[in-house]
């Protein structure tokens, strides 16, 4: 039996997976609120704690002796924002709160840089997609001036306007707020089992997907 509300969940699927009409324009609504507007305040900074992994954390009272980066003497005090964006890595991830409450699925910190950095791949500068990338990034440090951005690329007159068309599709076809499932071969996903048979984990907290051949 259907649900009487499947239309419109259809319907509001499709409305999701449709690109904006000014593809420019979000994409460069997207670069601003992720590009802090001020990078210093108040004081100096003496220093960060030094922790293995990719997290970045700051130390509002700790002792000198536990921390790197800074100075004795101290150096401009740079804003959190400011120092994530220049620090982490484009698939850097964060916990989002929404009124007291904390969202289990981490989001990216900077969906469009994630997205961009997923559309340029691990190529060379001059491969295909590294190349459209940048055009994108030169583009939005610009301002949306996509003609020079793409003149200073070297790409030809005629064919600039229908380039950047394909290059804002694309990066919209990469963009997404969260990252994707992990995925966890068989073998890992059947050691997991173990512990969650323990209650060492809870289901929740894996995102498994088989990946043996069928």
């Amino acid at each position: 039996m259907r649900s009487p509300y499947e239309p419109e969940y259809r319907q509001s699927l499709i409305r999701k997976a449709q690109p904006p009409k000014n593809l420019l324009g979000w994409f460069l609504e997207a670069f601003r609120s992720e590009t802090p507007s001020e990078s210093e305040g108040h004081g100096v900074f003496v220093g960060q704690p030094d922790r293995p992994g990719r997290e970045t954390l700051w130390a509002k009272e700790s002792k000198l002796a536990d921390l790197g980066g800074g100075s004795a003497l101290g150096s401009p005090n740079l804003l959190d924002d400011f120092r994530r964006f220049i620090e982490d890595g484009p698939f850097a991830t964060e916990v989002a709160e929404y009124e007291g409450h904390k969202d289990p699925v981490g989001h990216y910190k900077f969906p469009l840089r994630a997205a961009l950095a997923t559309l340029g791949g691990r190529g060379k500068d001059s491969d295909q997609y590294p190349f459209m990338a940048r055009t994108l990034y030169r583009t939005a440090l610009r301002d949306g001036d996509w003609n020079g951005a793409c003149a200073s690329m070297g790409i030809c007159e005629p064919v600039r306007s229908v380039y950047i068309e394909e290059a804002l599709r694309r990066l919209w076809s990469k963009y997404s707020v969260e990252p994707p499932a992990r995925t966890i071969r068989t073998s890992e996903a059947a050691h997991n089992a173990g512990y969650l048979v323990a209650g060492a984990v809870r289901p929740e907290d894996l995102s498994i997907k088989s990946t043996e051949a069928a």
